[in-house]
């Protein structure tokens, strides 16, 4: 069955009572015979609603272990290393019959000499999928995440840790994108720890809460590659963002290929899918500077009588983010903006796959 990845920008209080789900991690180690000498491991990570809880340091209060599958190549090492982000679908995405080049990358990256790292942003969290809610895995904490895989490979000998990579698509594909935001980075590991290279995909520039004003990491690479036939995270927006990058010091390359939809490189022809929710008819969401939320948001809320002034809408969102969060969701869907339907899917691994290892060869070797 055909995945549907619905992005949601309300971003709700998650729960951390859960002790977590078994990550299908560990079945993958066991169904496939290349896997059988892999390592699972966990990591430690937290729970973030927003930036201003990582700058101010709160999200340690909310700590989730989270889980990582990786395997290393013939030999002794220190080998660079690659880690993979899934989608909104979760970890069950890298068995999935419909997204092979998951598994299909796995070989030749470690035929090339570097190591690969699945990571599994959910189950820790005990969520399946976020399909229908971020809220019970905010993008913010698998930010964290990430840069907490990139901390733990750090303190192992087998791996140059000046050598790192992440990857995804959609909801992978945001992580892969903000791993190069200076401000994330300084608030949660040292300053010595960065990606070297970043291959985001289809990543939602739009209603996500990106920087509006990025501080990119200069030592990270990152080559964003976008459909110009999504219809579901629209490609000019990335594009846009992507020159912010740019224009502030980043090395980011954009890369839009013509007549490709998303979730590209899904091993089905592309489709049109009812079900996904679309946003870009809404206000931008953005995080500014100093961690609070953009002012479209904030015209947003007052426009439809959810907060009556600016001085509510910041008391709202420092006091009570729960019912500021509530109260924003009920102003997107009073605003009627909210759209349904996209196409998904395309088949393009086979016309994809020699860029995409050229890139890992001549960033992470």
């Amino acid at each position: 069955m055909k995945k549907i990845f619905i992005i949601l920008i309300c971003l709700l209080i998650a729960n951390t009572a859960f002790a977590g789900f078994r990550s299908p991690l560990k079945v993958m180690k066991q169904k496939y015979g290349i896997h059988k000498d892999a390592e699972l491991i966990k990591i430690q990570s937290y729970y973030a609603d927003d930036y201003l809880e990582i700058k101010e340091g709160r999200y340690k209060d909310r700590p989730v272990k989270v889980d990582a599958l990786i395997h290393y190549p013939k030999g002794e090492g220190p080998f660079p290393v690659l880690i993979i982000v899934h989608s909104s679908g979760g970890p069950s995405d890298f068995m999935d019959e419909w997204y092979k080049y998951y598994r299909k990358q796995l070989k030749p990256l470690l035929k090339m000499g570097i190591a690969v790292m699945y990571l599994d942003n959910f189950s820790g969290r005990s969520v399946i999928n976020t399909y229908a809610s971020q809220q019970h895995a905010t993008h913010w904490s698998t930010y964290i995440d990430a840069f907490m895989a990139l901390e733990h490979l750090s303190k192992d000998p087998k791996i140059n840790i000046k050598k790192v990579g992440i990857s995804g698509y959609s909801r992978g594909g945001i992580i892969s994108l903000m791993i190069s935001e200076k401000r994330l980075r300084d608030a949660i590991v040292s300053e010595d720890l960065y990606f070297a290279a970043a291959q985001p995909r289809s990543p939602d520039c739009w209603s996500i809460g990106m920087f509006r004003n990025p501080q990119p990491i200069k030592e990270t690479k990152t080559w964003m590659v976008l459909g110009g036939k999504d219809d579901y995270t629209l490609a000019k927006n990335c594009v846009i963002q992507g020159e912010k990058i740019k224009a502030n010091g980043g090395d980011i390359e954009i890369t839009v290929k013509k007549g490709w939809g998303h979730g590209f490189l899904g091993n089905w022809k592309a489709s049109y899918q009812e079900e996904p929710q679309t946003f870009y008819n809404c206000p931008p969401y953005y995080t500014e500077d100093d961690g609070s939320w953009n002012k479209e948001q904030m015209d947003l809320m007052i426009k439809h009588g959810e907060v009556k002034s600016e001085e509510e809408y910041h008391k709202l969102f420092k006091e009570d983010k729960r019912l500021f969060l509530v109260k924003n969701w009920d102003a997107y869907y009073a605003e009627k903006c909210i759209g349904t339907g996209a196409h998904e899917g395309g088949n393009k691994w086979g016309s994809f796959r020699k860029d995409y290892f050229k890139f890992w060869k001549e960033n992470l070797l």
